[in-house]
């Protein structure tokens, strides 16, 4: 009896570890399942940002393929221009060809019926560079000379104007000394007058000959005076004209020395 109920029990627990074994294999695969659920919607969000990148970047491809397009259009339609604007220009240097072997041919036609005979020599080709240095040398060459010339034409007139206010200037000193003498003489003359006045005084009481011999001579003397007194006057006029040239001539040197500084 009791090995019964032991055997019993051991068939219930082999079926209870069974049924355990079975629940927790259902349980793994159920959360295989839902693991891979949770894979297949990672693997889905992935996919769906891969593809807006993608979506995004055939987007932007057209875009520059529609702006190449338009390039392209306007890159054919300038063609198309340049293309007959060449073409023109062909037919117009065509033309021009024609005309011109037209013009040379009856040239021709008209220095043979004329009897002339013309060579022509072919130019030789020119250095600009030494043509332009040759210029430039010229250019300095007439300048310096001009400067050259501008310089003595300068020194000689400074030379001349210098002369000639050192000649007005000795001029107007000549009659200032003489002026200067003048006075000097008029002031001995005065001199001279107070001695014979005094001496007419002192000798009033003698003899008629020695009053009129005194009286002619301080006639003398007064008459000396006056002419000296004139010719005083007159060189002192002369002197202040002299110096009136001699200002203007000096005014006439500041401003040439002046023109010479500028």
């Amino acid at each position: 009896m009791t090995r019964g109920l032991v055997g019993i029990g051991g068939i219930q627990s082999e079926k209870t570890m069974q049924c355990l074994k079975d629940h927790l294999a259902s349980y793994w695969r159920g959360a295989r399942i839902v693991l891979q659920i949770d894979n297949a919607h990672l693997a889905v969000d992935d996919f769906r940002v891969k593809c807006e990148m993608e979506l995004a970047m055939h987007q932007s491809v057209e875009n520059g393929i529609n702006g190449l397009r338009k390039v392209t259009d306007d890159t054919n339609i300038t063609w198309l221009q340049l293309e007959t604007e060449t073409k023109a220009l062909k037919e117009e240097m065509l033309f021009m060809k024609k005309n011109h072997e037209e013009e040379v041919n009856g040239l021709q036609n008209q220095i043979a019926n004329s009897g002339l005979t013309i060579e022509l020599d072919a130019p030789k080709s020119q250095d600009l560079g030494k043509i332009m240095a040759d210029i430039w040398a010229q250019y300095d060459e007439v300048a310096w000379k001009n400067q050259e010339e501008l310089d003595k034409y300068w020194s000689h007139q400074t030379e001349e104007n210098t002369t000639l206010v050192t000649f007005q200037t000795a001029e107007i000193d000549t009659p200032e000394m003489t002026l200067m003498e003048l006075i000097r003489t008029v002031q001995s003359l005065k001199t001279d007058l107070d001695s014979v006045r005094n001496l007419k005084v002192s000798l009033e009481n003698s003899p008629r000959e020695v009053a009129m011999h005194y009286a002619n001579g301080w006639n003398n003397s007064m008459g000396s005076c006056c002419t000296w007194s004139q010719s005083g006057a007159q060189t002192q006029a002369e002197g202040q004209r002299q110096a009136q040239e001699y200002e203007a001539l000096l005014n006439i040197k500041v401003k040439l020395e002046a023109e010479i500084a500028t």
